[in-house]
């Protein structure tokens, strides 16, 4: 896979819902978080072999997924199904002989939805119209969050 100022120039982040799982990449060195779809939640070893399919289509070096902690910051049954998911997803790496070249990185959701739903009624998004982007936006919001996070500092190179 590719490398870069984290370890890799391409970086694919999932928000795991219920229904759906959102996904966002990067482009490049940008430093930019985009949308890139989603993924119809089904059976979780299924499923993360369709993430796993996308990580490779996408040559992405690092896998960020939203942890949907608490606010209290400790587990909730959701952020219990999304581990889960999780151990699905390094299972499929291991497998096709990838855990060493992708990492996964578990990264702190909380409030994205809370975040992402205010934007989208600030921009008069309601209803479906609404709905139809929101896994992929808040995947966006988490990815963008963990870029600006691990971002050098001006003048650090990298």
């Amino acid at each position: 896979m590719a490398d870069g100022p984290s370890g890799t120039k391409v970086m694919l982040c999932v928000d795991v819902g219920g229904r759906h799982i959102g996904l966002a990449r990067t482009v490049g060195d940008v430093g930019t978080a985009f949308p890139a779809g989603s993924i119809d939640m089904g059976l979780p070893a299924a499923t993360a072999r369709i993430v796993v399919d996308r990580v490779v289509l996408e040559g992405a070096g690092c896998l960020v997924v939203g942890l949907p902690l608490g606010l209290d910051g400790t587990d909730s049954m959701q952020t219990r199904k999304v581990r889960r998911f999780v151990g699905f997803i390094r299972k499929e790496l291991a497998a096709r002989s990838l855990n060493k070249e992708v990492r996964v990185e578990l990264v702190d959701e909380r409030l994205s939805s809370v975040a992402v739903g205010r934007a989208a009624a600030s921009e008069g998004l309601s209803g479906s119209a609404g709905r139809a982007g929101k896994d992929q936006w808040e995947a966006v919001y988490i990815l963008q969050g963990y870029l600006d996070r691990t971002a050098p500092e001006p003048g650090e190179g990298g």
